[in-house]
């Protein structure tokens, strides 16, 4: 199978800084992959250049075989969407009317909604679970439900691929868990390709078929969430300790922080004896 979307020796920096050195990643379709790292690796220059927001200083991009730059506007739309950390309210409009938007790639300059237009919008609220929404305005509903606008928007959108800036970053674990399931469900059902930039492990790893490390501006690791969330690759480009076992009811992989004290206590007590019990 050949990638959607793929990024070969890609390299990028914001004056004399790097911040992206020789960066290789491939997205399929029909797969989550996650794009994680610390702050600062960057993942959402990564999803900039992918997006044919910024250009690379070396490297290429191929999107459906073929550079950005040789698509149209409106032809780029079609293939690719990107959805951010929080949807921006511009003007007040119902959600219905946002989701509406990502038709306008596939609309005539003086065509309005068609039928079409107007059904995928309807299966986008639905797949996104915010039907009942459609009516309520956009600066009425929470931040976890513009989320999932945004997320309908995209669906409606009809684009191959579908790239994600940090979008639970704002979200409580309900409504992460509900965007993980949307995402993942666009991904077996209508064979949508997507990649999620995110800092959660743990999460990534119950709904991530594939997982991209980076770690100062490279590829620290990447491949099935078990081969790439170990303790010795979350150590390296984190800096922090953590556990790594399987959730007993799924199997997925778990990752626990550990408290930096509790592990210098227990090496403490290692190294001189078991502590003394108080009375």
């Amino acid at each position: 199978m050949n990638p959607v979307l793929s990024a070969r020796r890609i390299s990028f920096g914001y004056g004399e800084r790097d911040v992206l050195r020789g960066v290789d990643a491939e997205l399929f379709p029909g797969e989550v992959a996650i794009l994680l790292g610390p702050n600062g690796s960057g993942k959402s220059t990564l999803i900039k250049i992918l997006s044919a927001v910024l250009t690379p200083r070396y490297g290429s991009v191929r999107l459906c075989g073929r550079p950005p730059r040789e698509y149209s506007r409106r032809e780029m739309a079609r293939l690719l969407s990107v959805v951010g950390q929080d949807p921006p309210i511009g003007f007040p409009m119902t959600v219905e009317s946002y989701v509406a938007l990502g038709r306008f790639p596939h609309q005539g300059l003086f065509g309005g909604a068609k039928a079409e237009d107007r059904a995928q919008v309807d299966a986008a609220l639905g797949m996104a679970g915010i039907a009942e929404l459609r009516a309520r305005g956009l600066q009425e509903i929470s931040a976890g439900e513009r989320q999932r606008a945004a997320v309908a928007r995209a669906i409606a959108q009809g684009a191959r691929v579908m790239l994600l800036d940090e979008p639970t970053a704002f979200l409580d674990i309900r409504h992460r868990v509900a965007f993980y399931e949307v995402v993942t469900r666009l991904s077996e059902e209508c064979g949508i390709a997507a990649l999620v930039a995110s800092h959660d492990l743990s999460l990534c790893a119950e709904y991530g078929s594939r997982i991209v490390l980076l770690s100062g501006g490279t590829v620290a690791a990447q491949g099935r969430p078990e081969e790439v969330l170990t303790p010795e690759n979350v150590r390296a480009a984190y800096g922090i300790s953590v556990a790594c076992d399987r959730n007993p009811a799924t199997g997925a992989i778990r990752v626990t922080p550990l408290r930096q004290t509790a592990i210098d206590a227990r090496e403490a007590h290692g190294a001189g004896g078991s502590p003394e019990r108080r009375p």
